[in-house]
């Protein structure tokens, strides 16, 4: 009798205790946004095109998936999203968009504006993968299926695969956050574009003054260039260049970096010096084979070619007033005082930036 009684006492104080699923929610019920673009519509207010996975039971747990579009204009992404929901039966939610893609035209105009409700949603997701689009962004994500995914999950891969090549870096809304409200750095994002009707590709970037696109873009070469420049080098870079009425490609996997920033005092003059030591192997030279490489010889061209090329990149980074070498967040910790009485969005252009890179050949391949 006396073991009833405590066993109805621990039933009851379990009970009491354990919270059951007051607050669950079926997939099925739900159409998850895995990416979405925003834009300047023609009556210039803001376009959101998003592509939503719905979840259908087919019993058994298995599920048919289905990958729908949809789009409508308003005065704020927040207001937009809401005709979105209202529009599509179930809960819409936002929560895992792995992409947003900034059409070029409303990029110019500033990203603060747009991603503002991003950040301000406590359930935000922050590691969402942010890029630009040549032209408008809806195009884009209109795209058919890439290997018969979720075109999100396509877009995704191919940010994957410029990321671990070089080409472009990884940058999410957390990523860029501090960039958008730092005046002594500035970003660079992924550009993405259609190639007709055949593909999509990611291999440039655009470069930003503030939160603005300055409309100014590195091209693929170059792209991978400025990221070696900023010693963001991830599994290996290809650099291509061109010697001897051929085309040698060098793969690099391994860098070193130092930076330097020196201010006159009498004149006020700043100088940043950027050194990048590039250690790779020729994977590539096509009119060379059954020939020895004169390793000394190739070094010295493909150091001349690279440091010419970066001075174009440095060049094309103060033409558009983007300071993607955090230059004045340096300046700012170290030389305070000028700091304090400079207009930094001018002074840039006037800073002399000195790239130097230096090429050390590993290995020509199992052929000399």
């Amino acid at each position: 009798m006396r073991r009833g009684v405590l066993l109805t006492v621990w039933i009851l104080l379990c009970s009491m205790i354990l919270t059951g699923c007051w607050d669950s929610q079926y997939l099925s019920t739900k159409k998850m946004v895995n990416g979405l673009s925003l834009d300047i519509a023609k009556d210039n207010s803001l376009m959101m095109t998003i592509r939503a996975i719905q979840l259908k039971s087919k019993g058994g747990g298995q599920f048919d998936v289905k990958d729908q579009e949809m789009q409508a204009t308003g005065e704020s992404t927040y207001s937009v999203g809401r005709k979105i929901d209202s529009m599509l039966p179930g809960t819409v939610e936002a929560t895992k968009t792995h992409i947003i893609i900034v059409g070029e035209e409303l990029a110019k105009q500033g990203l603060l504006a747009p991603l503002e409700y991003f950040y301000r949603n406590p359930k935000g997701y922050l590691n969402s993968n942010i890029l630009i689009s040549k032209g408008v962004g809806a195009e884009v994500l209109s795209f058919k299926k890439i290997d018969n995914s979720p075109i999100a999950f396509g877009i995704m891969q191919l940010i994957h695969g410029a990321v671990r090549s070089t080409v472009a870096p990884d940058q999410t809304l957390y990523s860029i956050w501090s960039q958008l409200f730092d005046p002594g750095e500035d970003m660079i994002l992924p550009i993405i574009y259609k190639l007709g009707n055949k593909a999509l590709v990611v291999d440039s970037v655009g470069l930003f003054d503030g939160d603005k696109y300055s409309g100014v873009s590195l091209s693929n070469d170059n792209s991978i260039l400025l990221l070696l420049l900023l010693g963001k080098l991830n599994t290996f870079a290809n650099l291509d260049i061109p010697i001897d009425d051929s085309l040698l490609t060098l793969q690099t996997r391994k860098m070193k970096r130092a930076v330097r920033l020196a201010v006159n005092k009498k004149t006020s003059e700043i100088e940043f010096v950027v050194k990048v030591d590039l250690y790779g192997v020729i994977s590539s030279f096509p009119n060379h084979l059954g020939q020895e490489i004169d390793r000394e010889q190739v070094k010295k061209e493909i150091t001349e070619y690279l440091n010419k090329r970066a001075m174009g990149v440095t060049s094309k980074l103060q033409q558009a007033n983007c300071d993607a070498f955090g230059i004045g967040r340096r300046l700012k910790a170290h030389h305070s005082k000028l700091w304090k009485t400079i207009d930094w969005k001018k002074a840039y252009k006037e800073v002399k930036i000195r790239p130097e890179v230096q090429v050390h050949i590993k290995s020509t391949g199992i052929i000399k």
